[in-house]
């Protein structure tokens, strides 16, 4: 059985606008992609939680032709926007196996495709599929988080997973033996994301997903993870670091190997904060909690 694949580089659009259109249309499966190398970070109130530009290609069965399809989506794109290509089921196959291989990250954490993967005993593994991922670990600040992450005991831990996307930082931590992971998003869809890749990995009696605004602060956290932009970072430390005890770990990332000098700054009124892995021009800064107030925390 052959397959026909449409192809269009959607930019700045919402994919939640056009989505519905292809499923009328008889697609069997829509993966969205990021068309440059941008992670999925923590966006402002009121922007379009996605990349910022997106790559979204649809499958057809055989029986819907490049001709139909041009002219049903005339009115939302131009010719020279859609791209096609015939696959054949074998390729298709082998090609969508190919996007699903696992990932190993530090000595004993795992991203795999489905439960069925085997990995080195004494490992730990998470299941993330593809599809609409706001990460699934590929992108290099996911990794660094996941790299970190692996190598801390997190034993009876409780962990804040903030901008949690896909939940792949909260799983992990979850899976890796955290007693508690708290995973926020400004995104209700990212929430929705992280709720049923909970399920997946049998991992919903560890989380709970929850808005930004009613996480609950009576309890403080040991563990910090936040993959959102470097400005968001600077603006919201103070709330971030509201949430940590004393000494708890933290690590952040989504900031530019120029952009660390004054994360670093902005953060050193409540904790010290260093580069600890850099991959291209991504870095993650870690490091701790103060133990004791400092002046600019007191003053006022």
């Amino acid at each position: 059985m052959a397959w026909l694949q449409l192809t269009t580089d959607l930019g700045k659009r919402d994919p939640g606008s056009v989505e519905p259109l292809f499923e009328e249309l008889g697609a069997v499966a829509i993966t969205l992609q990021d068309a440059g190398d941008n992670p999925l970070l923590e966006p402002a109130p009121g922007e379009t939680p996605v990349w910022p530009t997106v790559v979204l290609t649809a499958l057809f069965a055989n029986n819907v032709t490049e001709e139909l399809l041009r002219a049903a989506l005339a009115s939302e794109f131009t010719s020279d926007q859609l791209h096609f290509k015939q696959i054949a089921d074998e390729d298709w196959q082998a090609s969508f196996e190919q996007t699903l291989s696992p990932q190993q990250y530090g000595e004993r954490l795992w991203v795999v495709p489905d439960q069925q993967t085997k990995i080195p005993e004494g490992c730990r593994s998470i299941v993330l599929a593809p599809g609409m991922a706001f990460g699934t670990g590929e992108h290099p600040t996911t990794a660094m988080c996941l790299e970190w992450l692996a190598g801390l005991d997190l034993a009876g831990k409780r962990v804040l997973d903030y901008g949690c996307g896909s939940g792949i930082l909260g799983l992990a931590a979850a899976a890796l033996g955290a007693a508690e992971v708290v995973m926020t998003d400004i995104d209700p869809q990212a929430l929705l994301a992280s709720r049923e890749n909970a399920a997946n990995n049998e991992l919903e009696g560890v989380v709970q997903t929850t808005l930004p605004g009613e996480i609950e602060k009576s309890v403080p956290f040991d563990i910090l993870l936040a993959n959102i932009l470097s400005g968001t970072l600077i603006e919201l430390g103070s709330d971030l670091n509201s949430f940590m005890r004393p000494g708890s770990s933290m690590a952040i990332t989504g900031i530019l190997e120029d952009q660390a000098a004054q994360v670093t700054v902005a953060w050193s009124e409540w904790a010290d904060m260093a580069v600890s892995m850099q991959v291209r021009q991504w870095v993650l800064l870690t490091g701790t909690k103060a133990i004791t107030a400092r002046k600019s925390e007191t003053e006022g």
